[in-house]
């Protein structure tokens, strides 16, 4: 599969009042002035992208004319459920420590629940899903692209004061049980369009720019504590079982996996002490999820060791998606008076993308190998890309990310299924705003224009490949 990546709140609203969704944790964030006056945020507003929930079909005339025979798009949470859906029935299976590991619902679950639904908003879904299917497009559905409801989440309380805030978002496990129920609600408005389900992206992104480095990505609720990153992540993590639970249990034919930020973590020299701190950071920032998530394990204090297991609680997952745009060298940190989660340095970028990530094409053959060697599952690249406003490292970038791929593929037997390019247009980057570019398509009144890199990927999807002296990938 060649395709393109978006996620709702980045790319559905617009100029016109009916793409505004204005009940979220990330939309309150984005706007609140204290927020912006502290950097958290760029004091960009998502009202000013470029309305897919308008102009949806240019989105997908575009992909089609690029050749693409597959489309990534999203969800928006807060826009069919404005309003709590806590008085709805369900009946939740939990452990002893509070846990959601599986949930039933009565027959009259949709009826209550559509008596709460935007039903508007959910009929429009339905009629952009009948365009894509109508264009001949597989259909990959993200069902949580990051933004919670504000009845579920209220951010700036819970920057200000989070032990007080009521609303705790993923720092609430029930909020795990309202995800169930909304997974299997969308599950019913849209199963028949859908042909691989997306449970939640980059989970682990939201438990370190949200919880870890919440004061310097800027990331709702802003915080900096170890402690509620690791309840976070658990929560992600049940959150995840759940939902592959609810689609399985529904049809179990179904492709139901997960997706996860995977940089490639390089020791800066090839010392035991640096070897030894890039597999901590690795295990802290995407293996600590995925082994949550699809078995179980949890290492509740960031040791680098799990000393809990549920397995008999989780599912697992049919594929793993990969989220690849960058490499970070990584230092060990010789101070033994300091914790183990504060020995290592990120060093800066050597070529650099214009948000200084470090553009490393090998990268992307070495996380799917190391995925899928720990993980033994398929992946699929749903997300690569490059900030690029002049357009002058995109092709480059296309390019070499594919032959690496085609070299995982061919060499390394990896079974990667799917490559998705982030982004079809240049879009609302979450807290950086509109500065980074990574559309593949300009916007001009409304109207896509063709850049170099829109063309050279056209070339790629048309002729299922990318010419190279020693490959042809595809």
């Amino acid at each position: 599969m060649f395709g393109t990546a978006t996620s709702p709140f980045q790319v559905e609203m617009g100029r016109s009042d009916n793409s505004i969704s204005s009940e979220s944790d990330w939309y309150k964030w984005s706007h609140d002035s204290n927020i912006i006056q502290k950097t958290y945020v760029s004091g960009d507003f998502p009202d000013d992208g470029p309305d897919f929930w308008n102009n949806y079909k240019r989105f997908i005339d575009a992909s089609i004319d690029m050749g693409n025979n597959s489309i990534r798009i999203g969800i928006d949470w807060a826009r069919i459920f404005k309003t709590s859906t806590e008085s709805v029935d369900a009946v939740a299976s939990k452990n002893e420590k509070g846990d959601v590991y599986a949930m039933s619902f009565p027959d009259n679950v949709i009826q209550r629940m559509d008596s709460i639904a935007d039903n508007d908003a959910v009929k429009h879904y339905v009629e952009i899903m009948e365009y894509i299917k109508a264009k001949n497009l597989k259909l990959i559905l993200t069902a949580y692209h990051w933004p919670l409801p504000l009845w579920l989440h209220d951010p700036v309380k819970c920057n200000q004061d989070f032990a007080n805030c009521r609303e705790k978002g993923w720092g609430d496990k029930a909020t795990v049980e309202e995800f169930g129920k909304y997974i299997y609600y969308i599950y019913n408005k849209f199963h028949r369009y859908v042909d691989i389900w997306n449970t939640l992206n980059e989970p682990n992104i939201i438990a370190i720019n949200g919880y870890v480095y919440g004061n310097l990505e800027g990331f709702p609720p802003g915080l900096s504590n170890f402690s509620i990153a690791v309840s976070v992540m658990r929560n992600l993590a049940y959150a995840h079982n759940i939902a592959y639970k609810i689609i399985k249990a529904l049809d179990h034919s179904s492709q139901v996996g997960i997706n996860v930020a995977v940089p490639y973590f390089q020791p800066e020299m090839d010392t035991p002490e640096n070897r030894f701190i890039v597999n901590y950071v690795k295990h802290i920032f995407y293996d600590l999820y995925l082994n949550s998530a699809l078995y179980g394990n949890f290492d509740n204090s960031l040791s680098g060791i799990f000393n809990e297991s549920r397995p008999s609680e989780f599912a697992g997952t049919d594929f793993i998606g990969i989220d690849y745009y960058s490499r970070i060298r990584v230092r060990y940190v010789d101070n033994d008076n300091v914790d183990l989660r504060y020995r290592f340095a990120f060093l800066p970028c050597s070529k650099c993308s214009d948000n200084y990530w470090d553009i490393f094409p090998e990268g992307i053959r070495n996380v799917s190998r190391s995925v899928f060697n720990h993980y033994r599952k398929p992946v699929m690249i749903l997300e690569n890309g490059v900030a690029d406003a002049e357009g002058s490292l995109r092709k480059e970038f296309i390019e070499k990310h594919l032959i690496e791929l085609h070299k995982a593929i061919k060499e390394d037997y990896i079974p990667v299924k799917g490559y998705f390019h982030w982004s079809i247009v240049d879009n609302y980057e979450w807290a950086r705003g509109y500065k980074d570019k990574f559309g593949l398509y300009k916007i001009n009144n409304g109207e896509f224009v063709k850049t170099e890199a829109s063309e050279f990927y056209s070339k790629i999807c048309h002729d299922h490949g990318v010419e190279d002296e020693d490959f042809k990938t595809y």
